[in-house]
């Protein structure tokens, strides 16, 4: 059979009544029967997709289309369901549990698009990779360690059996993903659908995974079904793509074809959305808004009983660099290089060395209270919105946190600005009464954007904000941004291993690399005549 996975007139059921309609396709009730009986809705409509051996097969869409709940199919991880999917000439009986376990890691694998929430908090990397073998692989002890560090060092990642006893919260997000694809692969799966997988990536080490990918598919005549929002991606891997909106198909076909000659309007829209202008220029006498001087962050590494520090982990090594105001600072580099921590270290959540001054207040230096009310002038987005954003609270109650905490406004006054902020962020306000879960990657992302453009503060930091976001609502942020920063004098930090997004959105740009800032400067003097060998070689990685 030349189709490893053969998808035929797939629909999937969406509503309150979800159960109910759970028992009556049970039943067999058929699809026009049960919508009209329970008010559901069709979350995937007449979904028809065949995979061939050995081929990449990339679905394109804005968030919400269908592209995720189309995956989760597949291993038949969410019903009610109506339609056929075989895998290998066998079809999926979803009621068959023992198959599906056989299915899952040894012939359909799976890499998602949020590792911190697919990876278990309470175990160590090593214990969690062992697992994952153990079910399909009977190994001793010695040889199941030697599969682990084989596959952590195949996907990049350095100090192998120092990580292995690590916990994810111990690992950056690109190394996070990272252990998800090594897990994903321990098996030597058919079939690997991912999802947004090199999203948490730097540029060297995404070219490193697409590589590593690509090899693997050659050696084992691997089929892969491939979610991403990056165009330049798509055209580098696919062999063919598939383009989603509204849970339909509208455009599907080799490669070359779909991005020469697009034929449907939304796909057209897509690939509009590649280009973009950079940033306003500034003023030269722009006040200095924030400054770093020497700043360093080493995290004492502890053996023994007594736990005495034998070493530490230099994340951040004597880091000088300033904001202006209205400036956006672009911050690049490989993961582990430090980005994330001076983010941290600027929000004072972590401890440093050094001097850091924003507003021209010592922050070091800033007690309980003080501390409280500066931090309504300096916000921060973090990379893992789902992991930010509490699943307990609603999507109003999760903007208006700061509001309520920093702002004396009345209720109504809040609940204005709420609706305000979603509906410059791209959401609907009449959706504020949902919980993150129920939101797509990139709409909760734009949540806890508006949650920090709430309070109109003096800078952000911008830690990988558009990473979980499709092209072109990528380019819609970029651009609000931007417009919120010229109407208001809003200064950045701008955290991203997308280099198109940093030159769309920088000013100025530091590159960096194991805690060392090894290059700064313009945008343009960086992009087009870098200095440094690292520097040039994170640009020939971007545009491979």
């Amino acid at each position: 059979m030349n189709n490893y996975i053969k998808i035929k007139s797939l629909y999937k059921i969406f509503g309150n009544n979800t159960t109910e309609a759970l028992s009556l396709v049970k039943e067999g009730m058929s699809k026009e029967e049960l919508l009209e009986k329970t008010n559901c809705v069709l979350g995937l409509n007449d979904i028809n997709l065949d995979i061939p051996k050995g081929k990449i097969h990339v679905i394109m869409g804005l968030s919400g289309s269908g592209k995720y709940t189309l995956i989760r199919h597949l291993n038949r991880l969410i019903e009610p369901t109506f339609g056929e999917i075989t895998i290998d000439g066998n079809s999926i009986d979803p009621k068959d549990e023992r198959a599906l376990q056989r299915l899952r890691g040894a012939h359909v694998s799976f890499i998602f698009q949020e590792p911190m929430t697919s990876l278990n908090p309470l175990h160590t990397i090593e214990r969690q990779l062992s697992e994952t073998i153990s079910l399909h692989q009977n190994l001793n002890k010695e040889r199941l360690r030697e599969n682990c560090i084989t596959l952590l060092e195949k996907v990049g990642i350095r100090d192998v059996e120092f990580r292995l006893n690590a916990y994810p919260h111990q690992l950056s997000g690109g190394q996070r993903q990272r252990v998800m694809i090594a897990m994903a692969i321990a098996n030597h799966p058919k079939i690997l659908i991912a999802d947004e997988p090199t999203t948490a990536l730097d540029v060297t080490i995404q070219a490193q995974i697409l590589n590593l990918l690509a090899n693997l598919k050659k050696e084992f005549g691997m089929s892969m079904l491939f979610i991403t929002h990056d165009l330049n991606i798509v055209r580098q891997i696919a062999d063919r793509v598939c383009v989603m909106n509204a849970g339909k198909i509208v455009e599907q076909g080799v490669t070359d074809s779909v991005f020469e000659k697009p034929k449907h309007e939304y796909t057209k829209k897509l690939l509009k959305a590649m280009s973009a202008s950079g940033p306003k220029s500034i003023s030269p006498h722009s006040k200095v808004i924030l400054r770093s001087q020497d700043t360093k962050v080493w995290f004492p590494v502890y053996k023994g009983f007594l736990k005495r520090t034998v070493g530490h982990i230099k994340a951040l090594n004597s880091a000088t660099f300033d904001v202006r105001t209205g400036e956006t600072l672009g911050i690049v580099g490989e993961s582990g290089s430090g980005k994330s921590t001076i983010a941290l270290a600027l929000m004072r959540l972590i401890d440093f060395e050094g001097e850091i001054n924003f507003d021209g207040k010592d922050i070091g230096s800033l007690k309980t209270k003080e501390l409280r009310r500066m931090r309504s002038d300096m916000q921060i987005v973090f990379q893992d919105p789902f992991g930010s954003l509490s699943p307990r609270m609603t999507c109003a109650q999760i903007i208006s946190e700061g509001l309520e905490v920093h702002q004396s406004e009345s209720f109504d006054d809040n609940r204005l600005l709420v609706s305000k902020v979603m509906e410059e962020v791209g959401l609907d306000p009449a959706f504020k009464h949902r919980y993150p879960h129920e939101f797509s990657g990139g709409q909760r992302q734009r949540v806890a954007i508006a949650r920090a453009m709430v309070l109109k503060p003096k800078l952000v930091i911008l830690d990988e904000p558009t990473s979980a976001l499709d092209r072109t609502v990528q380019f819609q942020i970029v651009h609000l941004l931007k417009q919120l920063q010229e109407k208001y004098g809003l200064s950045y930090i701008f955290i991203s291993h997308d280099l198109a997004v940093i030159r769309t959105m920088s000013h100025r740009v530091l590159v960096m690399k194991q805690g060392d800032i090894v290059e700064s400067g313009y945008t343009e003097q960086i992009f087009q005549d870098p200095k440094e060998s690292y520097t040039r070689d994170l640009l020939m990685a971007a545009n491979s």
